[in-house]
């Protein structure tokens, strides 16, 4: 017997009912989900973090959580922002002057980004005048950054499928959008959408200073695709981009002497360009590692600085003038032995696919392994008596960038307190 229809709390005399809000027809058979529960997982996000008041202390947060503290954050920005407004005016010229173009891919999160556009001595309320736009990996990221207000764009990696170049050009209408590119028929792709739908999406020749990651060779092969692109409608030619390498060099010389090296080959495929008339308005390369020596090589316009704000170990090796503000909170479930204690962040949460995290604060805990769910701490020394159940440790990431992207907020805090929770809108846009 079929259970009549109902509109507005009153049956319709030979209505025909519709099946129970729990039977969804899915060809000849029926899922066991409303509309509603429908919407609710289409909604949902990996992490459902129990949402704690503003003021509640770092340690007593709910874990795993990805921590960032703004103070130090902060710091990191002014000292690299600051080291391009000491050395550059405020005027920029490119045979002159650098800026840093953050890369936001390492964190994606909005409101760490709008702080990184916004460092002016010390001051984040005002544009900053040493940046210059951002860069991120992919175009998904870049959907992300338009839409958190921020419309000068570098897409360091590639968009060679036609899906995704309609998006791109889409993208392209109504921002500054750049796209690096190593590809004849991939220029040609871009070239004819755009021209169809009306928009110019600026292009940049990557060049391969030696890292062997992709780009086009330095020097008469990059002259080759910038003068195609100069000659194609719907794209414009504007300059140049590389990157060397992770450049994790704790040698001084050594890293200065690598990343002169590599990044000489692109200055002088900047000079043949220019001597064969081509305008170049972008010379983009450099990184947290080498920040200071890009900036310093007469070409370069412009340095991708990434992991800066945050650091993580492999950096801080490199760049010991920046600390780390990222740190994951764990909580000691288990201290079955006396030297081994199992916490609630595993691979899941740490990502130690680069090397595993180092722990803060505790002399003779080591990091040594991990599961799905559980990192595991060997203990010697002081640390066999300690770290109890319930205690908390902070895993510094080796990597940062694989750690963010296993996480859905950043816990924003200051002064050991909660301040808010702050979306990793980047993450998993990968596409």
């Amino acid at each position: 017997m079929r259970r009549p229809h109902r509109s507005g709390g009153n049956a319709t005399a030979g209505a025909v009912s519709e099946p129970h809000p729990r039977l969804l027809l899915l060809g000849k058979g029926f899922v066991l989900f409303s509309p509603q529960r429908r919407r609710r997982l289409r909604n949902a996000t990996m992490e459902r973090p129990i949402f704690q008041p503003v003021g509640t202390p770092e340690e007593a947060l709910d874990t795993p959580a990805l921590v960032v503290d703004l103070d130090v954050m902060e710091q990191n920005i002014d000292t690299v922002h600051g080291y391009f407004r000491r050395v550059k005016p405020d005027t920029v010229t490119l045979e002159t002057e650098a800026c840093v173009r953050p890369h936001v891919s390492c964190h994606g999160c909005p409101e760490i980004m709008q702080r990184q556009l916004s460092s002016d001595e010390g001051r984040f309320d005002e544009p900053a005048s040493c940046t210059g736009g951002v860069a991120v990996s992919g175009l998904g990221e870049a959907e992300v950054v338009v839409g958190a207000g921020i419309n000068d764009v570098l897409i360091a990696g590639r968009v060679v499928t036609r899906p995704k170049i309609a998006r791109l050009v889409a993208l392209a209408r109504d921002n500054w959008l750049f796209l690096a590119v190593d590809d004849l028929q991939n220029v040609r792709d871009i070239s004819e959408a755009a021209t169809a739908g009306d928009a110019i999406v600026g292009l940049l020749v990557d060049v391969d200073t030696g890292y062997g990651h992709g780009g086009v060779a330095p020097g008469d092969d990059s002259l080759k695709l910038a003068r195609e692109i100069e000659e194609m409608p719907g794209v414009a030619l504007m300059g140049l981009t590389s990157y060397e390498g992770p450049m994790a060099i704790a040698d001084r010389g050594e890293l200065e002497a690598q990343s002169r090296q590599r990044l000489q080959r692109l200055v002088d495929t900047l000079e043949m360009l220019e001597q064969d008339g081509l305008e170049v308005q972008i010379v983009s390369a450099g990184s947290t590692c080498n920040y200071d020596v890009a900036a310093d090589i007469s070409g370069i316009s412009e340095v991708q600085a990434g992991v800066y704000p945050l650091m993580d170990m492999e950096t801080i090796e490199v760049r010991p003038e920046l600390q780390h503000a990222a740190r994951v909170l764990a909580t000691v479930i288990s201290h079955p032995v006396a030297g081994r204690a199992v916490v609630d962040a595993g691979h899941k949460t740490m990502a130690p696919d680069f090397g595993v995290p180092t722990l803060e604060g505790f002399p003779g805990a080591v990091a040594t392994r991990f599961s799905a769910e559980h990192g595991i701490l060997e203990l010697e020394g002081q640390a066999t008596e300690q770290l109890l159940p319930n205690d908390k440790v902070r895993l510094i990431p080796r990597n940062l960038a694989l750690c963010f992207n296993q996480f859905d907020y950043v816990r924003a805090v200051r002064d050991g307190k909660l301040v808010g929770y702050w979306p990793i809108s980047g993450r998993g846009r990968l596409g």
